[in-house]
């Protein structure tokens, strides 16, 4: 009899609602904080009052966007986006006019096939899941190839709009970027936002540069495989306390998996931080987002605070969403 064996059956049962019963999840963790049947997460900690005092600091009308580009030179550990033209002016007008989409009229179309978390994306809750656990204690079989049954992104499609705060780690430390792995510790975290001015407070979207993308234009074409798969800084199993405590809403990189891999020593688990922040706490995080500019403009001015526009797309049940974030102050 071989005892290594891929899944064990759990010590908890689940419910016919899709939710498991008799299961002591590790802390810190929000379930049932907003209800049992919650598919929000730390997004609830955006509300119409935080928005509207986010909207405050607008001052200047100034609109940076903080997406990566999608096309074929993107960085992506997906499989990158591909582009399509459906119909063309100049097909209409070489071919047969009788073939136009109307006689005289021509049409350009176009449409994408991509992954949804190939691109500045966020990661919705049920992206990760432990011991066959999502978030809030949904059951992990309630998943299929038909897609979700719970925590689908669309339901964040009212909010991610609120106040955005730029952590620069990178600047901070007096470097252009982080080494690969490279922890930010919940030090860092704390020593960069003293150092800034700022203060963090319940709905912020956190937004931490380590300056990793920023190398990738540069990286020649047969080094760009081991340049995604050769390691990067992030974020540190120290920090997802620290983001607990001050009850952040989301929190984005300018790298590939938010987190700093190689993982931590002495971690039992892959992926030891997204487990805890996303199947625990319900805290959203985003990945590939671009933050030299807003940096560069915040370094400027000395304001590391402004108003963020950020919801993902509303697609039913995806598990996460491509975005245009942008910055406002």
């Amino acid at each position: 009899m071989v005892d290594d064996i891929r899944w064990k059956p759990p010590s908890y049962s689940v419910n016919t609602a899709g939710k498991i019963v008799g299961f002591a999840n590790a802390e810190p963790n929000n379930w049932g904080k907003w209800g049992d049947d919650d598919q929000r997460g730390t997004t609830n900690y955006i509300t119409a009052e935080t928005v509207h005092q986010a909207a405050g600091l607008i001052k200047q009308g100034k609109v940076v966007s903080l997406a990566m580009a999608i096309d074929a030179d993107a960085p992506a550990l997906r499989s990158p986006a591909q582009k399509f033209m459906l119909m063309t002016t100049s097909d209409a007008l070489v071919q047969d006019p009788s073939q136009s989409f109307m006689p005289g009229l021509q049409i350009n179309d176009d449409y994408i096939a991509m992954p949804l978390q190939g691109s500045t994306q966020w990661d919705g809750l049920a992206h990760f899941a432990w011991e066959d656990v999502l978030y809030n204690g949904f059951w992990g079989g309630t998943v299929t190839s038909a897609g979700l049954t719970y925590l689908g992104i669309h339901h964040l499609r009212e909010t991610l709009v609120g106040r955005g705060v730029l952590l620069d780690v990178a600047r901070h430390k007096g470097v252009d970027f982080l080494e690969p792995g490279t922890p930010i510790t919940d030090h860092d975290l704390e020593t960069c936002a003293s150092e800034q001015g700022v203060h963090i407070s319940p709905g912020d979207i956190l937004l931490v540069r380590t300056g990793h993308l920023e190398r990738w234009p540069a990286t020649p074409p047969e080094q760009r495989m081991q340049f995604l798969r050769g390691g990067e800084p992030g974020m540190s199993v120290t920090t997802p306390a620290w983001l607990h405590e001050r009850q952040v809403a989301a929190v984005a990189l300018d790298n590939m998996a938010a987190e700093v891999t190689p993982f931590e020593a002495k971690q039992t688990r892959p992926y030891p931080w997204h487990v805890q922040v996303i199947r625990n706490m319900g805290l959203l995080v985003g990945e590939i987002w671009k933050l030299d500019a807003l940096a560069a403009d915040c370094a400027n001015d000395g304001v590391y605070e402004f108003f963020l526009s950020a919801p993902p797309l509303n697609i039913t049940n995806a598990v996460g969403s491509p975005l245009n974030p942008v910055a406002i102050k």
